[in-house]
């Protein structure tokens, strides 16, 4: 693959990510993670595709709803193996009709497998969370 063909199976391979999770698709978006992948989130791992999914199902339950809208990226490919990040929006309502703004960083890692990059290693960085208008305080990234 080209620079180019990578970089949009990148691409790709978020929409389909983001595209489960608005839709609330466990399966689509186990999809995207490689086996033996980790996921970081808000410090806490799982590690394995099934671990990764009963995570996801867990948090996402506490929720009426939640969108995401990824932003701005950029990727380093050598190979079978890439590293980038991402930029999110996320907006969500919890069952208790809290709703919040997200603004937030997943620092990835991917893996080709089989001609198809997919999710090796995620970690979530909160910028903000807090009311919509963006009121709150916000959170510095790690490097």
């Amino acid at each position: 693959m080209s620079s180019v063909e990578d970089e949009l199976a990148l691409r790709a391979l978020m929409a389909r990510y983001v595209d489960a999770v608005n839709r609330r698709d466990g399966q689509a978006w186990i999809n995207t993670w490689a086996e033996d992948a980790s996921w970081l989130l808000m410090g806490q791992e799982a590690r394995g595709r099934d671990n990764i999914l009963a995570m996801w199902q867990q948090m996402m339950a506490n929720f009426e709803f939640a969108v995401m809208m990824p932003s701005s990226c950029l990727f380093e490919v050598d190979g079978y193996f890439a590293k980038g990040h991402w930029y999110l929006q996320e907006f969500t309502r919890d069952l208790g009709g809290n709703a919040a703004g997200v603004l937030s960083r997943y620092r990835d890692n991917y893996s080709r497998v089989d001609g198809q990059w997919l999710f090796q290693s995620r970690e979530y960085d909160v910028m903000y969370f807090g009311p919509a208008d963006l009121s709150g305080n916000f959170n510095p990234l790690p490097p």
